[in-house]
This record gives C-alpha cells, structure tokens and sequence, in this order.
C-alpha cells in the first residue's frame, strides 16, 4: 500500500502571546493579507510584529510577561523604609526567595522567609511591594532563635551608622510573570491591537500599490473614481485602525493604575 509523507515548516514555543495565525484570526478577520496578484505578506513579519508589540507593553507597564526568576538590586534609603516598611521591586512579585542586605559584597543582613510578605489579587501578581512584618507566621513573637534576623559578623554596621542612603543595599531574587492561563485578558487585548495597527499599515501599502490613495475605473465613456482612504489618515484601513486606537487609549489610564502604579521616589 503506497504512502504519502508530507513535510510542512513550523515554528513553536517562540515566546509569543499569540501566533501569526491567531492573530489574523482574532483582529484581523476579512482584511486581505495578499496583493492583487496574490503574493501574501509572509507569516514571519507578522510574527516580528507580535513580538515588537510585546516587548512595548512590557516596557510600558513594567512588566514580564512569561514567568521567570528576577535578581534585583535596590538601594536603602533610611526615610522611604521607616516611613512605608516594605522594599519595592522593579516587576510584580509572586514568590519571593530571599531579601537580603549588602554593603558592597558583604553580605550583613538576611530577612527569614517568615517575615516577608506580598499582597496578591486572585492569584495573580500585579503589586511589587516586598512587605516586611517580622515573625508573622511565630505566635511568640521575635526570638533569636526561630524565625529572627540573621546578622553576619560581629559589627556589621561598622562605618554606616546613621547613613540615610546605602547603594545597591538590597538584594533579592523573587519569581515575575504569569502562567499562559492566568494571562490578563486586557493585556493580551492591547497587545493584538498594537500589532494589528503595524501589520494593517504594512498591508495598506502595499495592497493596490505604495502610495496610491484612489483607484480610477472607465468603462465606454463613463468612469468612477474609488477612494482608498476615509479621510486622508492611515491608509486604506484608516477606520479599523483608528477603531484600535481609540480603544487602547481609552484602556490606557486603568491599565497604567492598575500594572503599574503610582511610580515616586523620597528626594
């Protein structure tokens, strides 16, 4: 009996919120990806897209999209950690592995896990702040024994006393990012958008042609002047991407709030 042996090329596991194909399906759908003559736009640009868009919202909301492991170092200002308690992370925290203290390479300090806790939202991580409350999981309270400070060496705070500012004192190594199913829906929304705006001004150009705005028909004396664009904006799909646009700037407010907060620095 004869066999037939098909060989297809494929990408997978590139880091992408979605693919090429799915996006064409969810934003994308009805819009012609091909010119007139049938030479389609290639799959890997709209995959480039995808990833450039990505990489903007995490850098807008300061964000990590896949989840992964973060060290962090930040440095100790004595007014901004008496007055709110708690160390604040570049990313959303949702594990914490330690929290540490370093004056250059020494390390003089180490916070148990015990003491360090971190506000949630159904299980998912948006807050950055590393909140230390010491001995919450010790019904007796502080003891040098269990669940207490660690000091390194016999005067580990020799030379800064008194100092209101440390550099790069705090170390710590905690774990950002969302699992594929606990992705926010309004940050996967932004991001097809965004995309959708780059790969619909890609395809408006080269359509019916670069820079052609109208297309003329005459037929036996009589002709028809067709307009490509609505209004002289964004090409021939002006309207779908006006329609993104005005969606994302709409969101844009709350999802700064919400992702990222109110960003201030102690002077």
């Amino acid at each position: 009996m004869p066999n037939l042996i098909l060989k297809i090329q494929y990408n997978k596991n590139r880091g992408t919120l979605f693919s090429a194909t799915e996006l064409m399906e969810l934003y994308l759908y009805g819009i012609p990806v091909c010119t007139l003559d049938g030479d389609k736009m290639p799959l890997s640009t709209i995959q480039h897209q995808i990833e450039v868009s990505q990489k903007k919202v995490e850098v807008l909301f300061s964000i990590k999209f896949d989840k992964q492991v973060i060290e962090e170092s930040q440095n100790f200002i004595r007014e901004e950690f008496n007055k709110w308690g708690y160390v604040r992370a570049m990313y959303p925290v949702d594990y914490i592995a330690y929290l540490k203290g370093y004056i250059n390479s020494a390390c003089q300090l180490n916070y148990p896990m015990e003491w360090l806790s971190l506000k949630k939202t159904e299980s998912t991580a948006v807050y950055r702040n590393i909140h230390l409350i010491p001995n919450s999981a010790s019904e007796e309270g502080a003891n040098m024994t269990q669940n207490s400070l660690i000091y390194n060496g016999i005067t580990p705070y020799m030379g800064w006393f008194g100092q209101d500012y440390i550099p790069n004192y705090w170390r710590f190594k905690y774990v950002t990012g969302w699992d594929p199913y606990e992705m926010p829906q309004d940050l996967l929304d932004m991001v097809g958008r965004l995309t959708s705006i780059n790969v619909l001004s890609i395809i408006g150009g080269f359509l019916y042609g670069a820079g052609v705005s109208s297309l003329n028909v005459s037929l036996d004396g009589v002709s028809q002047t067709i307009p490509l664009t609505k209004g002289g904006k964004y090409g021939i799909f002006g309207d779908r991407i006006q329609l993104y646009l005005d969606e994302i700037n709409a969101s844009m407010d709350s999802m700064r709030e919400n992702y990222r907060g109110l960003v201030f620095e102690v002077l």
